[in-house]
């Protein structure tokens, strides 16, 4: 059996054709996969943004266990890890800078590839021979860094695809038995640049900005916006799903049917929602509800359809060691969805969503930034600084009605999860881990950095 674990970046649960009441009809590869497969409607992220979100995916731990999301613990045992411990090969590729080999992501792999600095096919052996023999500030690195940024697009235009599914595909397809590739499509993450095709079809309004420039001013003056605008946006980030959407279905016709596939965001992304354009740190619904679908391996027992139990991206890495037959390291918090996916029933479990850094300086550690919230279905507390706030998601599902002081049978296990976790969570103080020019300037490209 292969698996492929795909992550899609700041994917909304309702811009995903799949789920129920989806916004439109923008994912219809994904949605074919999910016709063989089953659909987990309540899904939950455990970080509104990538480098709070990820550690839960791949380690089966909460953002702020074992030191926090600044570097990867070694106290944390990747899937990869564990993968590898029992003969798997692993392949992971990305171009998202927080997911850097430097943050501790890479152990485990055979392969693992940043494909967002001369991401071409091909090229990364040479990003490799410059890194080892010239610093990044040096003239050579520099000089065949602004030659590469100039081929970049006519080169793109000629591969047709991005690097990461180029090279996803190869993996699969060469792949035997026993291998685990995972890649991460950072589109429809900002500035929302689609083909045109994809603005063509979902119908985008003309501007006379650029969209990207238009989403950068959005994610810093939502306030401003006319209603045009706002329609204008939301079509943009429309149009940059379909084209991830587009992406996933050329990776799918590599994937057999003996092939086990997981398909989630690491996050949402806020529309005007909450006053925010983008995903700055706050845990509501739009920024920590999130696509999540398997497709089990042939053969394998499958109850085919929606499950509606809530689910956490902590109980990825356990189903997928569950389905290699690899047992799960002590540290995991997850548990195996496979009986639900065989058609069992599972409880609902309580899931805790948290972050401590600022817009500011994301991905930093800030103790005095720490959210944690804790949602069911039904209902939602959100601790900050500022208080607590409780969420009746049945009848507020937009969560734009808070309730100021919740209390009472129906908040007493939330408020009790809420009180053990933050008795919980140290945040040790961190110079953090450096970040080179590179990774500061594609930081910036993504929106992240001023």
């Amino acid at each position: 059996m292969k698996t492929l674990l795909l992550t899609i970046d700041a994917w909304r649960a309702s811009h995903a054709s799949f789920m129920p009441d989806p916004a439109g009809d923008h994912t219809p590869n994904l949605a074919r996969l999910a016709e063989d497969g089953v659909v987990f409607t309540e899904g939950v992220s455990h970080g509104p943004a990538t480098p709070y979100a990820f550690p839960s995916v791949f380690t089966s731990t909460l953002p702020l266990d074992h030191g926090g999301y600044e570097h990867l613990s070694e106290d944390r045992t990747l899937v990869s890890e564990a993968l590898d411990r029992a003969g798997w090969r692993s392949v992971g590729v990305h171009a998202n800078p927080w997911l850097g080999e430097k943050y501790g992501y890479a152990r485990g792999y055979t392969d693992y590839r940043d494909v967002g600095e001369f991401g071409l096919p091909g090229l990364e052996r040479g990003r490799q021979f410059l890194l080892n023999n010239f610093s990044l500030d040096h003239p050579v690195y520099r000089a065949a860094q602004y030659v590469y940024r100039y081929a970049q697009k006519p080169l793109r235009t000629v591969t047709g695809d991005a690097a990461e599914i180029e090279i996803a595909r190869e993996a699969l397809e060469d792949a035997d038995d026993d291998t685990f590739v995972w890649t991460h499509l950072l589109e429809p993450h900002a500035p929302y640049t689609p083909p045109k095709r994809h603005r063509e079809a979902v119908g985008v309004p003309e501007i006379e900005d650029s969209p990207a420039q238009l989403v950068t001013r959005a994610q810093h003056e939502p306030e401003s916006f006319t209603e045009r605008e706002r329609r204008v946006v939301r079509g943009l980030y429309a149009a940059s799903v379909r084209h991830a959407d587009e992406k996933a279905g050329k990776l799918l016709r590599s994937v057999d049917d003996d092939t086990l596939v997981i398909v989630t965001a690491d996050h949402g992304e806020a529309l005007f929602e909450h006053g925010q354009v983008g995903h700055e740190p706050n845990l509501h619904d739009e920024l920590v509800h999130v696509p999540f679908l398997v497709r089990p391996p042939a053969g394998a027992e499958t109850s085919i359809g929606t499950v509606d139990t809530q689910v956490r991206h902590i109980d990825i890495a356990p189903t997928i060691l569950d389905y290699a037959g690899v047992d799960a390291p002590t540290s995991y918090r997850g548990r195996s969805l496979r009986p639900a996916i065989e058609g069992d029933d599972l409880d609902d479990e309580l899931v805790i969503s948290e972050v401590a850094s600022t817009p500011t300086e994301p991905g930093r550690l800030a103790p005095d930034a720490l959210q944690v919230a804790v949602r069911t279905p039904e209902r939602k507390l959100i601790y900050t600084n500022d208080g607590i706030e409780g969420f009746d998601r049945r009848d507020d599902p937009g969560e734009r009605d808070p309730i100021a002081d919740p209390t009472g049978e129906d908040w007493d296990a939330l408020r009790a999860a809420l009180d053990d976790r933050l008795a919980a969570i140290e945040i040790a103080d961190s110079d953090g881990v450096e970040r080179d020019e590179d990774v500061q300037k594609r930081l910036q490209d993504l929106g992240y950095l001023e």
